[in-house]
């Protein structure tokens, strides 16, 4: 064959590897690909650092990405040799966490052997009712499930106060195991039970409502909301569940809601001071009359508690400091006038206020003392 080099050209033999008047190499050796030290994609990566190689492990937990380390090897050798180690799926941050599984924790816990017996029985109760639950990984379990659950135990108050409680339990346990983030365990805590009767110390005070308004100013899209729910008395479900297409800016009313008989499709007047905020928040509603889910509303609605100081009252709250204040402005409305705003139960009425007219609840809503 002929030298591989043009400028030489002569005859060598077939098994030449070099030539043996110019010393040209007669073959090529394949090319590396690859940066040196990194593994296929999913198995790790082993750099170096200094005189020591360290492996780097990405895998994704509950749909974040989370990434271990582990560096001291001698060797780029001995730390491949480690990775299938520290990707092994029986860690911890890769395990899925039932709810049973947490409630076998706590029943190990010391906190829970110093509750009394009967308040244990009472617990276990709660727990065996939040079956549909049970052998749901408790990272994906959503705060609008635990809320329909919770509102479809039977019983009054006090059955639904003990399973949030119970679910209160566990998800604090799964964020000291590190398992789920502390938002999602503060989210329990705004599980509603609308059924416990409230007082007046549960309304917004004028100073309270005035610092909602300053967050709204603030622009703050939350705090439109918390107003709204505060002069329409709108329960939570409510916000998010009646369509935009309900709502009549000209004529300031609504058509909705949600619950009873009483609070079904009612006519809710729209007061003249929420007007402005209705309507900059209106062409933003995704879900409902609101722009943020369930879970995204409570989420922000703990932000602006926290934001403007007010008390960590539950979101329900808004809609009792609208019934508190109309009650406030009697005798001048009667209670039937307030019932059908609010959308009471009133059984003297037959559970509907269809006599009152728009412009009387109107004139209701406007007189009320907020701030």
């Amino acid at each position: 064959m002929l030298c591989v080099r043009t400028a030489c050209g002569r005859q060598i033999p077939d098994d030449a590897l070099f030539c043996p008047y110019c010393g040209k190499k007669q073959t090529s050796t394949p090319r590396r690909t690859g940066k040196k030290g990194r593994a296929p994609n999913g198995s790790g990566t082993v750099i170096k650092r200094g005189n020591t190689y360290t492996i780097i492990y990405r895998h994704v937990v509950h749909g974040r990405l989370v990434s271990r380390t582990k560096g001291g090897f001698a060797t780029q050798r001995e730390a491949r040799a480690y990775l299938p180690t520290l990707a092994a799926p029986s860690s911890q941050a890769s395990q899925v966490y039932t709810l049973s599984k947490l409630w076998e924790m706590l029943q190990n816990t010391r906190k829970w052997q110093e509750i009394s017996p009967q308040k244990r029985g009472h617990y276990a109760t709660a727990y065996k009712r939040l079956e549909e639950l049970h052998d749901r990984d408790v990272a994906g379990i959503r705060f609008f499930e635990m809320q329909d659950i919770v509102e479809d135990l039977p019983g009054a108050f006090y059955p639904k106060r003990d399973a949030k409680t119970v679910l209160q339990k566990l998800f604090d346990l799964a964020v000291i195991n590190e398992i789920v983030p502390p938002a999602k365990a503060q989210l329990v805590g705004y599980l509603e039970l609308p059924s416990k009767p409230l007082t007046a110390q549960d309304a917004r005070t004028p100073e309270e409502m005035r610092l909602i308004w300053e967050d709204w100013n603030s622009g703050h899209p939350i705090a439109g909301y918390a107003l709204i729910m505060a002069y329409a008395g709108l329960r939570t479900g409510e916000l998010t569940a009646i369509d935009k297409s309900a709502v009549d800016l000209s004529a300031r009313r609504i058509v909705g809601g949600i619950k009873t008989s009483a609070g079904r499709n009612r006519e809710i007047p729209i007061a003249s001071a929420i007007l402005p905020v209705l309507e900059a928040l209106l062409p933003f509603a995704r879900y409902g009359l609101c722009q943020y889910s369930l879970d995204g509303f409570y989420s922000e609605f703990a932000q602006m508690v926290q934001r403007t100081g007010i008390r960590q009252l539950r979101p329900y709250c808004q809609r009792h400091t609208c019934y508190t204040r109309l009650l406030e402005v009697q005798p001048e409305i009667p209670r039937a006038v307030v019932n059908s705003i609010i959308g009471h139960s009133n059984g003297a009425l037959g559970d509907t206020y269809g006599h009152i007219s728009l412009q009387t609840k109107l004139e209701a809503i406007d007189s009320m003392h907020m701030t």
